[in-house]
This record gives structure tokens, C-alpha cells and sequence, in this order.
């Protein structure tokens, strides 16, 4: 594999500074379009703003999706609605006007409300252009080119984590994340709802196929770059891990790796059936992530799931990445795909002196009976025990009989 091992290559620090820049570009030419029409500005409320009033109310769920929220299609419904009165009102039919407006909704046949569970991804269906002339044509969403930004950002991260000057720069990704996808975004749509929409539509839902892109994409790019994105680029993640204060920490043994990798099965079996069975999303309606970047629940549900999300963390590194989340569960089988990237450690490299086990966070190697093992399956491809390692050995490889997708990492001469 081309892209599994990616060192020795010359003026690195250069290469991604070019990148860097290139991508950056990308990101924004693509997330902020510039809008030059005269009638860009308008006397009424856009409906960012119009969506941002309705987060205030009990109505909106903090989705985010402001191009398609039912609550604005009401708003400006009934300011619709009040501007065709006034208008028919001055040529005397008023009354009129008043009693065809109050059948609009009916033939119009508002469904929205009834599909409330999809706001996330209904800023994809907005995938058409209307040039001046008034026809039609086809063109990327403005979700869609938020996504394959941050795919991109994902593959870049790929490439950093190899080197040890631009690992340092994981930070600096996590904190970005946290204030673009996070607050910025509303932390929506995300990966487990594109999982979702690829659920429901295995289940017969019509879906927009622009929403399945997300997660379909990170299942190559993990393949090629390993679980980088939740390492690297995910908000959600990167949440958890800077409220983790690393006292008093449980849940890091061997056994308790294991038990956990069975609750998220488990959890993941579940969340299938009931989207199978129900035809719907409830989980987005009681997401403690939206809560948390929105500051905003219309249910009490809502608010006891951050709180017990925000204290979890604190003792716990991830906690919702290592007992609940799909995506996690799912991008670690892929290292289990002959040919995909893991971390490996080159033959009589190890001298056991579990510098690597005190590194992982997030757990991925544990120690027992003097010898540390290395679950990539679990690996978040952080690049921490990388660091640690004194002798070097630790390095991204392909998954196979020399590097397997579980490795023993020696045993130490010293007692732990």
C-alpha cells in the first residue's frame, strides 16, 4: 500500500505547508460563497436569521439546517401571508385573500413536520441552481461542499500524523473543529446521521443520496490513512477529550477494553433495529452533542444526556466514543480489512518499556501480565504512542502476518 507508509519523504515541512495552504483555500472558496446579485439583500429576514430566532423557541431542535427548517417555512409563511392581505386590502378584497391564505398550508401539503427526524440532511435536497434567466440547473449543495471540505482536512490529517513535527498540529485541528463544526455548525449534520440516512435508506426511506456521502467516504480514507478522523477532525471527539482531566480515571484495563467493545456491538445492533423498525432517526432529537454547540434542548431528555455526557468525561477519556458511537465501532472494523493501515512495530524493535501503554489515552494499549497489546481496532490513530516510543519502532504499516491488526508489544524488564 502506497499510502500506509509515507516517511523518508524529502522537505516535509514544506509539502504540507503547500497543502495546507491549497486545502485551506478549498475549505473556504467552497464553505463561503460569495453572493454578487443586486437582490441579495432584502427588507425581509434571511433564513439564517429567521433559523436563529426559531432556535429561542421550543419548535426548533437546534439542527442547524436553516434552509429547509420548518419553523422558518412557517415564519415566512405567515409573513407571507400578512403582506398578500395588506396588498388585497387596498383593492377592497381583503376578506378574500384572508380565506385562500388560510387554505395555503393545506394545498401545499406541509409535511414537514411529520419528517422532522431528516432536517439534519435537508440542506442537501437544496442541490439546484436557478441562474438569472430562470432555469434551472444542477449543482453541489452547500452541505455537500462542507463535507467534502472536511474530508479533505481528514486526508491531510492522514498525511501529518506520520511525521513527528506535524503531529503537533493535532491540536490545533481538534480546536478547530470544536469551534467550526461544533458551535458554527451546530454540530449537524455529522457522521452518524449520514449512517443513519444509509440505514433508512436500506430500509426503504427515500433519502437524498448527497447525505450517505459522509459516511461512505471515511470507510477508503481509513482504509488509506487509518481511523484519523476520529483522532483528528472530529468534533464530537474532541469535545470529550479536552474536558477529560486525566485524574481518577477508570475504565482502562484490558478487560474493561474488552467489555466495551461489546456494549458499543450492542448499542450499534440496537440503533439499526430501531431505524429499521420505526423508519426514523430519534436520537437526533435527545443528541447531547447538539445540545452542547447549541446551548439549547426542546426536551428535558436532552439536558440529562449532557449532563451525564460532561461528567463522564471528566473521569473518563471518550466516553461516548468508546460505549456508544457507531461510527467509531464501524471505522475500527476496517482495520481488520487485509491491506488497510494500522500501527505496527518493526521486528526486535520493542524494547517493553510500555511508554507507548502510559501514551494511549484513549486505551487502545493496555497492559497485562508485564506485556502491552495494541488493539487498532480501538486506535484513534492519534499518533501519541508514536511519540513515546523511544526506540522508533511504532510506525504505520499494512495490515497483514507481519503486522496484524493485534500486536504484542513485548514484555518489560521491570515490574509494573
Amino acid at each position: 500500500m502506497v499510502f500506509a507508509n509515507l516517511q523518508g519523504v524529502p522537505k516535509i515541512a514544506s509539502f504540507v505547508q503547500r497543502m495546507a495552504i491549497v486545502v485551506s483555500l478549498f475549505f473556504f472558496l467552497t464553505a463561503f460563497p460569495i453572493q454578487t446579485s443586486a437582490n441579495t439583500f432584502s427588507d425581509k429576514d434571511s433564513p439564517q436569521q429567521t433559523h436563529q430566532q426559531n432556535r429561542k423557541k421550543s419548535a426548533c431542535n437546534g439542527c442547524n439546517s436553516f434552509s429547509t427548517c420548518s419553523s422558518t417555512k412557517k415564519s415566512e409563511e405567515t409573513t407571507d401571508a400578512e403582506e398578500d392581505e395588506f396588498f388585497d386590502f387596498e383593492n377592497g378584497d381583503s376578506e378574500n385573500a384572508v380565506e385562500e391564505d388560510e387554505f395555503l398550508p393545506f394545498e401545499d401539503g406541509d409535511s414537514a413536520s411529520e419528517f422532522e427526524e431528516f432536517e439534519e440532511f435537508e440542506e442537501f435536497e437544496d442541490s439546484a441552481v436557478v441562474d438569472d434567466a430562470g432555469s434551472e440547473k444542477s449543482g453541489i449543495s452547500p452541505a455537500l461542499k462542507w463535507v467534502l471540505a472536511i474530508l479533505a482536512f481528514t486526508i491531510l490529517a492522514g498525511v501529518l500524523v506520520r511525521y513527528p513535527k506535524t503531529r503537533k498540529l493535532r491540536v490545533f485541528f481538534l480546536l478547530a473543529s470544536i469551534v467550526i463544526l461544533g458551535f458554527y455548525r451546530g454540530a449537524c449534520p455529522c457522521p452518524i446521521m449520514s449512517f443513519q440516512n444509509l440505514v433508512l435508506a436500506i430500509g426503504g426511506v427515500e433519502v437524498q443520496w448527497q447525505s450517505l456521502v459522509w459516511f461512505l467516504a471515511l470507510i477508503p480514507i481509513t482504509y488509506i490513512f487509518g481511523k484519523v478522523w476520529c483522532g483528528w477532525i472530529c468534533h464530537l471527539g474532541a469535545l470529550q477529550e479536552f474536558l477529560f482531566m486525566g485524574k481518577f480515571e477508570i475504565l482502562k484495563g484490558r478487560r474493561s477494553q474488552d467489555i466495551l467493545r461489546y456494549v458499543r456491538a450492542g448499542v450499534l445492533v440496537v440503533l439499526i433495529a430501531q431505524i429499521l423498525i420505526t423508519k426514523t432517526n430519534i436520537f437526533v432529537h435527545y443528541d447531547p452533542f447538539k445540545v452542547a454547540f447549541n446551548l439549547f434542548s426542546a426536551n428535558l431528555l436532552g439536558y440529562i444526556l449532557l449532563g451525564v455526557l460532561l461528567v463522564s468525561s471528566l473521569f473518563i477519556n471518550r466516553p461516548f466514543c468508546r460505549t456508544v458511537c457507531p461510527i467509531g465501532i464501524m471505522l475500527g472494523w476496517v482495520s481488520l480489512i487485509p491491506g488497510a493501515s494500522v500501527i505496527g512495530v518493526k521486528k526486535d524493535a520493542c524494547a517493553g518499556c510500555k511508554q507507548c501503554a502510559g501514551a494511549c489515552k484513549i486505551h487502545a494499549i493496555t497492559r497485562h501480565n508485564r506485556v502491552s497489546q495494541l488493539v487498532n481496532q480501538d486506535c484513534i490513530g492519534c499518533g501519541e504512542c508514536l511519540d513515546a516510543c523511544g526506540q522508533k519502532g511504532l510506525g504505520f504499516h499494512t495490515v497483514g502476518k507481519e503486522f496484524p491488526n493485534v500486536v504484542n508489544l513485548g514484555k518489560c524488564n521491570t515490574k509494573d
